[in-house]
């Protein structure tokens, strides 16, 4: 009997413990990376999170992502800022489905250097989109987000529709602390970052 209770209270504090990896509370900061179909840039630079779950089943949260490239003529820049909400549904202690509209806006300046001078050209869009996103823990040290979805670009003379995909593994080495890779895919580029979040 006394081994049923020692073995009962040590699978509640498992489960305490491994319920926790999925911490929605966090800052994180990181090296990131954008790429495109149909451009030779490949700009490179850091980026910001933040999540705050402000009740059982409601959360904020927005991101900030700063990327740069040049060649011999040209320098880039990407600028790229969402902000959204997500509504959540806990389906067991170490899984939460989430969905999250969000705003976000995209800006693009190039540089163009040539004989006679310096030229600069900016580029705007405005994105909408809604994903909905599956975060669950493998272990007490690991956990997944894998998501899915739907993104529209509207530029200035012209919009896009598009889908999308995302997934983010979690480590977490103290009960602060956790790095994570994560690879986001939008039809015409893709971001991938190389995170360290502090969780509170």
């Amino acid at each position: 009997m006394k081994i049923r209770t020692l073995l009962l209270a040590t699978s509640l504090i498992s489960s305490s413990a491994f319920a926790s990896t999925l911490n929605l509370d966090y800052v994180e900061a990181g090296y990131g990376t954008v790429s495109f179909d149909d451009s030779s840039f490949d700009p490179k630079g850091v980026g910001v999170k933040f999540s705050k779950q402000v009740e059982e089943n409601f959360l904020i949260k927005g991101s900030y992502t700063l990327t740069t490239d040049s060649d011999d003529h040209d320098d880039y820049e990407l600028g790229q800022l969402y902000a959204g909400f997500g509504f959540l549904t806990h389906l067991e202690e170490d899984k939460i489905i989430e969905i999250s509209p969000y705003y976000g806006k995209l800006k693009t300046e190039i540089e163009y250097s040539y004989s006679g001078g310096i030229d600069k050209s900016a580029y705007d869009a405005t994105i909408y989109g809604l994903e909905a996103n599956y975060h669950f823990a493998c272990n007490e040290a690991l956990s997944m987000l894998v998501g899915v979805g739907y993104e529209r670009l509207d530029f200035e003379y012209v919009s896009e529709n598009n889908a999308s995909y995302q997934v983010q593994l979690n480590y977490n080495f103290s009960e602060k602390f956790t790095f994570n890779f994560s690879h986001r895919n939008v039809k015409d580029y893709k971001n991938t970052g190389l995170n360290i979040r502090y969780n509170f």
